[in-house]
């Protein structure tokens, strides 16, 4: 199993569902849960310390029956740390929480401090035992931003293109826990969704509609004026500005990805952040240019 700590005030975190519930080993990103690392630290502390002042007062008090201000406590730490445990995937510890409040509940004003002492004994070592079945991995508050939210800077072509809204957060989410080439799948798919629509326009999107029309479209740009239809003459400026910037996605992932049969191969799947954003980047800049420039026909 595994979790995303995010390195942040409050120390957030987010953590990936059990393995166990994903048999082929492909977790999904909307699978992820959010847990309070902080929080579930500040419990863990806190009954430890309620421990050790049990196994005090169980040496030390002539009466051994717990006093109704220290079993409140108990049993409120108890009850929240359930909450924690479940939220983390620590079934086993959840259940012992449960098993404390229904002794509790069961013996009522009669808990000794030594039933105390030995259940929360029991709780302490069962997480640390469940903890180790977990890793931890870390985000910056900066790619917190990028995980939890829809990238700001792609609203308006959101707005316009709203199936491209699924692949442009996949991508954010697969940058922000460095998963460059994932991060490059989606990116790529909102690109030639992008090339699509230009290719609708003009209507040279062919019968395998892909970035095999961004070859279509730049023949166009390139005839004699003389040779351009009415259509092309009345959007030449249009094809102008977006042409470079098509062309400009497509040089920067050209050396890792190879175009046959209007498919994309991955030759090489080992991209640095560096080259991952500047394609994201690049595709940005495609987009909303579309968004705010694509006549309405090609919607």
């Amino acid at each position: 199993m595994a979790y995303v700590l995010v390195e942040e005030e409050g120390n957030l975190g987010v953590a990936i569902s059990p393995k166990e519930t994903t048999p082929n080993g492909v977790v999904s990103l909307f699978a992820m849960m959010r847990f309070y690392a902080e929080k579930f630290f500040a419990l863990t502390k806190a009954l430890i310390a309620l421990e050790a002042v049990c196994h005090v007062k169980n040496r030390q008090e002539s009466q051994n029956v717990v006093g109704a201000q220290l079993r409140a406590q108990i049993y409120a730490n108890v009850g929240v740390f359930a909450v924690q445990c479940k939220t983390m995937g620590l079934p086993n510890s959840a259940q012992k929480c449960a098993r404390i409040h229904g002794g509790m509940d069961r013996q009522k004003d009669q808990v000794t401090y030594q039933d105390c002492g030995s259940w929360l004994k029991d709780l302490r070592e069962r997480v640390e035992d469940e903890l180790h079945s977990l890793y931890f991995l870390q985000l910056t508050n900066k790619e917190a931003d990028l995980y939890e939210q829809s990238p700001k800077q792609w609203e308006s072509a959101i707005n316009r293109f709203p199936k491209i809204r699924i692949d442009v957060e996949e991508s954010a989410k697969c940058f922000a826990l460095h998963r460059f080439a994932a991060c490059l799948f989606h990116i790529l798919l909102v690109a030639e969704f992008g090339v699509i629509e230009v290719a609708k326009l003009f209507e040279v999107q062919g019968d395998k509609p892909g970035w095999g029309a961004l070859d279509r479209l730049q023949r166009i740009h390139e005839k004699k004026w003389s040779d351009k239809t009415t259509f092309e003459q009345q959007h030449s400026e249009l094809l102008g500005k977006i042409l470079p910037l098509m062309l400009s996605t497509k040089n920067e992932w050209r050396h890792k990805i190879s175009h046959v049969d209007n498919k994309l191969e991955w030759v090489d799947t080992d991209f640095s952040p560096d080259v991952a954003e500047r394609i994201v980047s690049a595709t940005l800049g495609f987009m909303l240019c579309l968004a705010s420039d694509l006549p309405g026909r090609a919607a």
